[in-house]
C-alpha cells in the first residue's frame, strides 16, 4: 500500500516516487548475519522472565537502553494505523467497484495521465510494486472498462494508460467521499507535521522492502535446512 492516500502528480513528485537503492544479496546475507549476532544486553532480573529490547539501536531504546517500550507502542500505533488506513481504502475502492489495489492504480492514473498517458512502470514507481503486477490488474481494469491502452509512440517496448471515460466518470463520482476520507483521516495533521511525516515514511520505503527481502532470504534458507534434516532422518 503507498504511504497516505492522496497522490502527488509527476511535476511534483514527492521524494517517495525516487528511484530504489537496490541492494545486493551479498550485502543483505551480510546485514542478516549482522542483525544475528547484535542482541542488546539486558540486566539480570532476579530469575524473572524478562523481555529483551525489539531492537539493539540506542536511538530507539528508552532512556538507559534497557527497555523499548515506546518503541513497541510506536509498532503498535503503525499497524493499527495501516489497518485503519487500508479500511478507508476499501470503503473509497467499493465506491469505484474495484479492488483497493486496483483504486491505487486507478488513481496513480488519473493524477498522471495527461494528454498521453501513463507508462506502466511509471505506475508501479509510484505504488512500489512490480511492473507485472501492474500489467496484470490493468489488465482486469480494461476488461471492465475502466482503463485503455495503447501503444507508446516514443518507445515501442512501453505501453501508456488512461482512464476510459466510464474510469473518469467513476473516480469523479468518488470525489465527495476521498474528501471526507481524508478530511477526517489527517484533521490531526498539522501542515508542519504533514512535510516531516511525508519525508519520514520515504525514507523507510527502502528499509522495509531490503528487510522484507532478507526476510524471504531467510525463508528460503530454513526451508533448504529443514529438507536436508529430513533427508538425513529418512
Amino acid at each position: 500500500m503507498p504511504s497516505g492516500l492522496n497522490f502527488m502528480t509527476q511535476k511534483k513528485a514527492t521524494a517517495s516516487t525516487r528511484p530504489r537503492k537496490v541492494v545486493s544479496a551479498k550485502k543483505l546475507e551480510e546485514t542478516d548475519e549482522l542483525s544475528t549476532i547484535r542482541q542488546p544486553v539486558v540486566a539480570e532480573s532476579n530469575g524473572k522472565f524478562q523481555l529483551r529490547p525489539s531492537t539493539s539501536k540506542l536511538e530507539l531504546l528508552d532512556e538507559g537502553g534497557n527497555t523499548d517500550h515506546r518503541f513497541r507502542q510506536f509498532l503498535y500505533d503503525f499497524s493499527v494505523l495501516a489497518t485503519q488506513l487500508e479500511t478507508a481504502r476499501a470503503y473509497l475502492a467499493a465506491h469505484v467497484g474495484v479492488t483497493s489495489p486496483q483504486y491505487n492504480i486507478l488513481m496513480i492514473i488519473a493524477r498522471n495521465q495527461g494528454e498521453e498517458g501513463v507508462s506502466v512502470s511509471d505506475v508501479a514507481r509510484y505504488l512500489h510494486v512490480t511492473g507485472a503486477f501492474i500489467t496484470a490488474e490493468v489488465r482486469k481494469l480494461e476488461n471492465i472498462g475502466l482503463v485503455e491502452k495503447r501503444p507508446n509512440p516514443n518507445d515501442a517496448r512501453s505501453t501508456l494508460l488512461r482512464l476510459s471515460p466510464e474510469g473518469e466518470t467513476r473516480i469523479r463520482d468518488v470525489e465527495p467521499e476521498r474528501l471526507f476520507v481524508n478530511d477526517n483521516l489527517f484533521q490531526n495533521l498539522s501542515g508542519k507535521d504533514f512535510q516531516h511525516l511525508s519525508a519520514t515514511l520515504s525514507s523507510l520505503l527502502d528499509d522495509f522492502a531490503n528487510t522484507n527481502q532478507m526476510l524471504q532470504m531467510r525463508q528460503e534458507r530454513n526451508k533448504r535446512a529443514q529438507a536436508s534434516r529430513n533427508r538425513k532422518v529418512g
